[in-house]
């Protein structure tokens, strides 16, 4: 994932103290590590402070191959990026604009550095990735069911819906899919706001990190959005706090994973079963700092 940030400075000491996560300079852009891959989230600089790019990675040139055809088959058009691909750290990519606008990267052949164990600067235990990739993504979309047909065709796969009032007057509607094990890689709702990006998450190995994340953001005087507490759809025991770019990120533990071969699709009118208090109200986001 790549987003594009106004400060910088406030997002190392922000990856490097709260998330717990490698963070390295790259032409003058931050790279946070949180697993054996060379990086996870890019952080450039730019006035946004929103998503700038999504990337999925398909397992070989037969399946980057097949996405491409798929996409060419919808009329979407898709350009393959050499130059890209190499500043990226994969074999091959390809880019295009999804329904919502947002800029999406289909690669293959990401770069891992076993050599190179990741070691948090903190003392985090560890993110669960691997086969369930970098965590999930939940963004703001125009139209909820046009983007869900969108990505259905890419393979995406349909976990429940969540329908709830985040505020008393204002009712909203999450779609939650997965790619893989993970309960969903991307949610998506029709909201209001500027910014593309809702919320992006991180998942623990261990319990105690989110509670520890948790202290140190209390601490450090970061805003906490949503206070802990479980969900109801993926059962992840999870706070959510403001980002120096003031989308929310989601520091979790504990998500139950889907077997296609056994799951059904489910509906929720609650994002809890206990727990995830709103502390901050979405027109006070905006003026929220740490």
């Amino acid at each position: 994932m790549v987003v594009e940030a106004s400060d910088l400075k406030a997002w190392s000491d922000y990856a490097r103290n709260i998330l717990g996560a490698e963070c390295n300079e790259d032409d003058g852009a931050l790279e946070l590590r949180i697993d054996d891959r060379a990086w996870r989230l890019r952080v450039e600089q730019g006035p946004s402070d929103d998503l700038k790019a999504i990337g999925f990675e398909t397992s070989s040139p037969v399946e980057f191959a097949n996405v491409l055809a798929t996409l060419e088959a919808q009329g979407v058009k898709c350009t393959l990026d050499t130059a890209l691909a190499k500043r990226r750290g994969v074999v091959e990519l390809a880019s295009f604009l999804d329904p919502a606008g947002v800029n999406v990267e289909v690669f293959y052949g990401a770069t891992r550095t076993f050599q190179k164990p990741f070691v948090s600067p903190i003392g985090v235990k560890g993110f669960l990735t691997g086969e369930q990739g970098m965590g999930h993504i939940v963004i703001a979309v125009p139209d909820a069911e046009a983007y869900q047909a969108f990505w259905t065709r890419l393979g995406f796969r349909l976990s429940d819906y969540i329908e709830f009032q985040p505020v008393p007057g204002i009712n909203a509607k999450v779609t939650f899919m997965h790619c893989n094990p993970r309960h969903h890689t991307l949610a998506f709702a029709s909201v209001p706001g500027g910014k593309k990006i809702i919320h992006l998450m991180l998942q623990t190995n261990h319990l105690d990190d989110v509670g520890l994340a948790r202290d140190r953001a209390k601490k450090a005087g970061v805003p906490i959005a949503w206070d802990i507490g479980r969900h109801v759809n993926d059962h992840m025991t999870s706070f959510y706090m403001l980002s120096p770019s003031k989308w929310e990120l989601e520091y979790g533990w504990g998500a139950r994973e889907i077997d296609d071969a056994t799951w059904t699709v489910e509906r929720h009118d609650s994002i809890s079963i206990w727990g995830h208090e709103l502390t901050i109200k979405p027109e006070d986001r905006a003026h929220a700092n740490g």
